[in-house]
């Protein structure tokens, strides 16, 4: 299931896989802070426990520095593990030349890991380079996530 504040990037998903969260706080665009982003996650928070599945595993992926991810993944994460979930979180960090988006997306990370949660994360600073296209280094966050939490899926890895 996909979770945003912001509902254009959802659209092609089926209805049953998608739930735009914080409808008055944020009406259907984007949380724009982290403050937004956890009161949209409080405002949806009966919609999100009635999708969240009774028993197995839990991935949450996100992109920390904005409003959605960053404020809404650590109550997200507090709710899938209350639930009894085994949870993964991956998410990735901003570039280096996204100062004040990295400030935020640290502060995140570190609420993030107040919950106790597995987290995996991609900072994209450390792996980017002058001789990558954008394309290239997020084709290279992507792949890195997905074989980081099929491992996980699978038992072969804790993530950590």
């Amino acid at each position: 299931m996909a979770i945003n504040t912001d509902g254009k990037p959802l659209e092609d998903l089926p209805a049953e896989q998608r739930l735009v969260i914080g409808p008055k706080t944020c009406g259907g665009m984007s949380a724009t802070s982290p403050i937004r982003g956890s009161q949209a996650l409080g405002e949806s928070l009966g919609d999100i426990r009635a999708r969240l599945p009774d028993s197995g595993k839990v991935v949450l992926l996100a992109g920390l520095g904005g409003g959605a991810g960053t404020g809404a993944m650590p109550s997200l994460a507090k709710e899938v593990i209350q639930r009894g979930l085994n949870l993964l979180v991956a998410v990735t960090l901003p570039f280096g030349l996204e100062a004040e988006r990295r400030d935020t997306a640290l502060a995140g990370l570190q609420d993030l890991e107040a919950t106790g949660a597995t987290i995996i994360t991609y900072d994209h600073a450390e792996h980017f380079t002058a001789s990558m296209s954008l394309e290239d280094a997020l084709e290279k966050s992507s792949e890195f996530l997905a074989q980081r939490v099929q491992r996980w899926i699978k038992g072969e890895s804790d993530a950590q």
